[in-house]
């Protein structure tokens, strides 16, 4: 790629900055290695456990009780084949912290490469934002396979409109139809990509021709897209993924909700910076790569904002956002040092300064001083002991069954499949509960404080669940049933009755499990928390 960036430090003090970035690298990388499980996300256990009964032969199911495509298929596969190698759920969780390092470590490299030609040599404010995202918000998801294709469909996207080659026209769309399946909603980002690129090659005569290479590309997508659509219609009758049907089932959305701090981190970075760039520095990468990427955030935006539910907070979701944000900042650096370049060294040293305190507060404490937060040695022995073969759970499944092995089934459905949701709507909870043997619930700890109470009681869990109380005469409170909600179509499905007498392990800040008989009908709650 042609450099239009324009050096700001010497070659000396750009290679002590290298060294320093890569120490710190090298230190978030061991933090998150050694202990993934501080930092993994309980969805990221909704790929493990599926990923573990894909790899040994029980098809694309997360309980074995009924199948699911709630995922992005491409992180889906190499989780799979990751636990082809390994022999162990618990060797599994770091052998996928080592591939999201490795796929990590790409990307900032790629991103270091389009910083090198496009903001000169302060990739150092690109990497500011990009590694404590990296390794501190989106673990175990597919977040960092999509911030890699992305970053590489920035790059694929600048060479083919200084080249209008074929072979850059093959690396751009194959990059382009793989960034889409390493996360589906990315369909934006490529979709202005692409127009942008076909719009940029009939400015030029000699760059028309390119336009014919993006066409011969075509079946690429075609072929790619269509098989990843056929499979979803054959196999689960649906061509979205159960996750994304459910998450945008739903009438009540709200932005507050749906959107988190790092989200909003993003939006900002992308204000500020956006307009100085455009500014300053309307050049061919501003035209083919930074306004198809903002369309594609404003309209990502307005998806979320609009058409899916609270589900949509989590951080990895925003990585383009994100990636976006951080060339931005690295562009913008170069405008506003363009004229003091003598404060690029300081402020160099002040970007490695906050990695560095961003990998104490959270890296060190949050993973090696805090407590480990997998479930106690003796979990699994409980359902054993108990006798309990199958678990209806409210929220938070991952966990629950990637470390035991009772079959969890999460009444919020997103790891389920349509029929399973018209079953629930026609037949009811109880029925599905004894046709499937499911004869267990697992809850919060019991029992609760009033405080606790006015949290959990009457609460609707991922519109799926809602927990009904009554008072102990202790001044705590006790779960006596859970309705539970079909999703699609959004109809009650039923209650089932949760007896306290018949709780068989419950622990403080962990869960309790109930032992559940759907014949009995649920007693009428009364919280009184409101």
């Amino acid at each position: 790629m042609k450099g239009v960036g324009g050096n700001f430090l010497s070659k000396r003090g750009e290679l002590l900055l290298a060294a320093a970035v890569a120490l710190l690298l090298a230190a978030y990388a061991t933090a998150f290695i050694l202990r993934p499980d501080q930092l993994f996300a309980d969805d990221t256990y909704f790929y493990l456990q599926v990923a573990w009964n894909f790899a040994r032969g029980m098809g694309s199911t997360f309980n074995n009780i009924m199948p699911t495509n709630g995922y992005h298929p491409l992180w889906m596969l190499i989780c799979a084949a990751i636990y082809k190698v390994v022999p162990s759920k618990t060797a599994g969780v770091h052998a996928v912290a080592a591939v999201i390092t490795l796929l990590d470590v790409l990307m900032l490299l790629t991103v270091r490469r389009i910083d090198k030609s496009v903001a000169g040599d302060l990739w150092i404010f690109s990497f500011l934002i990009l590694i404590p995202f990296s390794f501190l918000s989106q673990l175990g998801t597919e977040g960092a396979l999509s911030c890699l294709f992305l970053s590489l469909l920035m790059l694929t996207a600048y060479q083919l409109s200084e080249e209008p080659t074929l072979r850059n026209a093959f690396v751009f769309s194959l990059v382009a139809a793989i960034a889409v399946l390493s996360r589906l909603d990315n369909i934006f980002i490529v979709t202005f990509v692409w127009i942008a690129q076909w719009l940029e090659m009939g400015r030029q005569a000699e760059k028309r021709a390119g336009r014919r290479f993006l066409i011969y590309m075509l079946p690429i997508f075609v072929g790619l897209w269509g098989s990843y659509l056929a499979t979803n219609w054959i196999y689960f009758h649906t061509i979205q993924p159960i996750s994304g049907l459910l998450k945008s089932s739903r009438v009540e959305h709200s932005l507050r909700g749906n959107f988190p701090h790092v989200a909003w981190f993003a939006l900002a970075v992308i204000a500020v910076c956006f307009p100085i760039v455009a500014v300053r520095k309307r050049d061919l990468f501003f035209h083919v790569v930074e306004i198809p990427f903002a369309l594609g955030v404003l309209c990502h935006f307005a998806y979320i904002g609009l058409r899916m539910s609270s589900e949509t907070r989590w951080t990895w979701y925003y990585t383009s956002w994100i990636l976006l944000g951080s060339i931005l900042l690295a562009r913008a650096a170069s405008v506003v040092l363009e004229r003091q370049a003598w404060l690029a060294m300081p402020s160099a040293v002040l970007c490695v300064l906050l990695m560095g305190a961003a990998w104490v507060r959270f890296s060190y404490y949050y993973c090696f001083v805090a407590s480990d937060v997998r479930p106690p040695a003796d979990f699994n022995d409980i359902y054993k002991k108990a006798g309990i073969r199958a678990a209806f759970t409210y929220d938070e499944p991952g966990g629950l069954a990637y470390y035991s092995d009772v079959k969890i089934v999460p009444l919020d459905g997103l790891m389920g499949n349509i029929d399973f949701q018209h079953e629930l709507a026609t037949k009811g909870i109880r029925t599905i509960a004894e046709e499937e043997h499911i004869d267990g619930f697992i809850g919060p700890p019991m029992p609760l404080t009033e405080g606790e109470a006015k949290s959990y009681c009457d609460q609707i869990f991922v519109a799926a669940a809602t927990l009904r109380c009554v008072p102990d005469g202790n001044g705590s409170w006790q779960l006596s049933s859970v309705d539970v909600f079909a999703r699609v179509p959004n109809v009650p499905a039923g209650s089932l009755a949760l007896d306290k007498n018949q709780i068989v392990w419950s622990r403080p800040h962990v869960v309790s499990v109930w032992r559940i008989d759907p014949s009995i009908d649920p007693a009428p709650s009364s919280t009184g928390t409101k």
